[in-house]
C-alpha cells in the first residue's frame, strides 16, 4: 500500500510537472485554432494601416500572430480600464516589427503594464547608467530575468490615429525589445541582423546618429540619444514613413529592409492603388476628412490626392 501511495504521488508531480511544461504550447494551440473575433477585426481595419495593406493571406497569418500573442502575454492597467482596443493595439505593436519571422515570439516579455498617459522618470544618482529621466511615453525594465514593458495608453493610441507621422510608441518600445533579445540592447539587434551586415549597419548608424546631432538631419532628435534609442526610432519611421525613409535614408532603409524582411513601401503602394483595397477602407467606420493626409502616404492631403478617385469609385 504504501508503494502505491508513492506511485501516485510521483505520478501526479510528473503530471504537474508535464502540464506546467506544456502549457505555452497548450495555449498556442488554442488560440490558433480559435475563430478570430469580429471586433478585434474591426479595431485592426480602422485603426491599424499596416494591417489594411496586407494581402488577405497576410491578414490572416498577422491575426494568428495578434491571438497567440494575447494568448502568452499579461496586459495590465495601472490606473486605466484595459479593453479590446488596448489590448490589440498592443498585439499589433508587438507583431509589426517581427511580421517578418514567422515563428518569433517575446519570451523574454512577462508583462505589458499600460499607464493612462506619460510619466515623469527621476534620474537616479547612484546609477551611472541608469535608465533616460524626463517625461516618458513607454520603457522597457528588467527584473531578474523576466522584462517588464510600460506603455502610455493616451500615447499607444495616438500613435495609430496617425498611420504617416513616423511615431509609434508602441512599435518603439517593442522594437527594444527585438534589440535586446541578445542579450543587450544597444541599437545592433544581432538576431535579425546577420553577421556579415553588422559592421555595415553600425557605421551607417554612427554617420546617422552624427548628422541628427548636428542637426543635419530630418530624423527625430530623440534618435541622437543613442544607439538604441537611434535603432527604435528608426524603426517607427520605417514602418511609418518607409517611402520618405527610403527618399531621405536609401542606404539606412535597405539594412532595415533586409533586417526586418519586409518591405512596407512596397505594400502600402500596392494597397494605395488597388480600388477594392481602397473601397474596403472608405466604407469603415474610419473616415478621412478632407485635410488629413491622404492614407496613401503621398504626403499630400486627402483632398488633393486619391479623394476625387474614390468617391468616382464609390458612385
Amino acid at each position: 500500500m504504501p508503494y502505491l501511495i508513492f506511485a501516485a504521488i510521483v505520478a501526479v508531480v510528473f503530471f504537474l510537472f508535464y502540464r506546467y511544461l506544456t502549457a505555452d504550447s497548450r495555449r498556442n494551440k488554442a488560440a490558433l485554432a480559435a475563430d478570430f473575433p469580429v471586433e478585434w477585426a474591426r479595431i485592426l481595419t480602422e485603426r491599424v494601416a499596416f494591417y489594411g495593406s496586407l494581402t488577405p493571406v497576410e491578414k490572416a497569418r498577422f491575426e494568428k500572430r495578434i491571438q497567440v500573442f494575447l494568448a502568452q502575454t499579461l496586459i495590465t492597467g495601472i490606473q486605466t480600464d484595459i479593453d479590446d482596443t488596448t489590448r490589440v493595439l498592443v498585439a499589433a505593436s508587438a507583431i509589426i516589427p517581427v511580421f517578418g519571422f514567422p515563428d518569433w515570439e517575446y519570451g523574454n516579455l512577462s508583462e505589458v503594464l499600460v499607464v493612462p498617459d506619460a510619466w515623469q522618470e527621476q534620474q537616479d544618482p547612484n546609477k551611472e547608467t541608469a535608465p533616460l529621466a524626463g517625461t516618458l511615453l513607454g520603457s522597457v525594465r528588467n527584473f531578474q530575468t523576466s522584462h517588464y514593458m510600460h506603455l502610455s495608453k493616451a500615447s499607444l493610441e495616438r500613435g495609430f490615429q496617425d498611420s504617416l507621422d513616423k511615431q509609434n510608441v508602441g512599435i518603439h518600445e517593442f522594437a527594444h525589445l527585438l534589440d535586446e533579445a541578445d542579450g543587450v540592447i544597444d541599437g545592433v539587434p544581432a538576431t535579425v541582423f546577420p553577421a556579415a551586415l553588422r559592421p555595415e549597419w553600425e557605421a551607417v548608424m554612427a554617420r546617422e546618429i552624427a548628422a541628427i546631432r548636428a542637426g543635419n538631419s530630418e530624423i527625430n532628435d530623440y534618435a541622437g540619444t543613442n544607439e538604441a534609442e537611434f535603432f527604435a526610432v528608426v524603426t517607427e519611421y520605417f514602418f511609418e514613413k518607409p517611402e520618405k525613409l527610403q527618399e531621405h535614408h536609401p542606404e539606412l532603409y535597405g539594412l532595415l529592409l533586409l533586417a526586418f524582411r519586409q518591405n512596407p513601401k512596397s505594400r502600402f503602394q500596392r494597397w494605395a492603388t488597388d480600388p477594392r483595397e481602397w473601397l474596403k477602407r472608405l466604407r469603415s467606420r474610419r473616415k478621412f476628412g478632407r485635410n488629413d493626409p491622404c492614407p496613401c502616404g503621398s504626403g499630400k492631403k486627402y483632398k488633393d490626392c486619391h479623394l476625387v478617385q474614390h468617391e468616382a469609385q464609390a458612385a
